[in-house]
């Protein structure tokens, strides 16, 4: 009996290995509570930030974790999800908010989107794993990122862009999303309190609309530089200035 116990456990084995054949076996820590991916790249993803201002670190890994604890919970999904294109995504994606002088993540022309976009593939691409991530994969990891300050722009995208996108929106203001199981969202809170997320958006938005004006009209940063920024004003570059020519000037 014993003989064929083991034959069907090397059976169910087989099974899950060949359900998954490409399917990488990761380094794993516990962070919060939460089991999380602990490659080198991803250690080193999280060691590029640890320096940010405090709210936008926290912010950055609240986001990570809130989505690495709705992976573990949903065991049909993780299978499906590249776990170290996630990690690296969601930690990495507010490098356009780095406001620190001299910062190499943050352009004077380009969106805050696309500089932590940009900023993330360029990590990825001077890593010593960076044979690891095809061309496909590092789409996956720039579009994740990019399109994340333009909600539903990124309806019909693969499950692992659709899968960064929601981790980043589980740091937004409200209440726990459903996905993320409550002991998991509680504990992520007590390590990293998100009392000053509202504080630091307010205050790198601002930031970007007084430094980089012209990469904020028709963005989501838009409005704060409209009611923060003196002698800011997107009248004359928006979209619809464009299709109605002298509109505002005869209101």
């Amino acid at each position: 009996m014993k003989f064929f116990a083991i034959i069907a456990s090397l059976a169910a084995l087989a099974e899950a290995a060949c359900a998954h054949p490409h399917k990488p076996h990761y380094r794993t820590t516990k962070l919060f509570g939460v089991e999380v991916i602990d490659t080198d790249i991803v250690r080193d993803a999280r060691a590029t930030i640890r320096n940010f201002d405090g709210f936008l670190y926290k912010h950055s890994m609240r986001t990570w974790l809130f989505g690495a604890a709705a992976l573990n919970a949903n065991q049909t999904l993780k299978d499906s999800v590249d776990v170290e294109l996630h990690a690296v995504s969601t930690i990495l994606h507010d490098l356009g908010w780095d406001m620190t002088p001299g910062s190499p993540w943050v352009s004077s022309d380009k969106r805050f989107e696309i500089d932590g976009a940009l900023g993330a593939v360029k990590f990825v691409k001077g890593h010593k794993d960076a044979k690891k991530w095809d061309e496909y994969r590092l789409e996956k990891l720039h579009d994740g990122i990019a399109l994340h300050g333009s909600p539903g722009l990124a309806t019909g995208k693969n499950t692992d862009v659709a899968n960064i996108l929601a981790s980043i929106a589980y740091d937004n203001p409200g209440s726990r999303n459903p996905a993320i199981p409550e002991k998991d969202y509680n504990a992520i809170l007590k390590g990293l309190p998100a009392d000053d997320i509202g504080y630091g958006t307010n205050l790198t938005w601002v930031w970007l609309a007084e430094t980089k004006p012209a990469a904020t009209y028709n963005t989501i940063v838009e409005p704060f530089g409209t009611a923060f920024v003196p002698g800011y004003s997107a009248i004359g570059h928006r979209v619809f200035d464009l299709i109605n020519p002298g509109f505002a000037s005869q209101a």
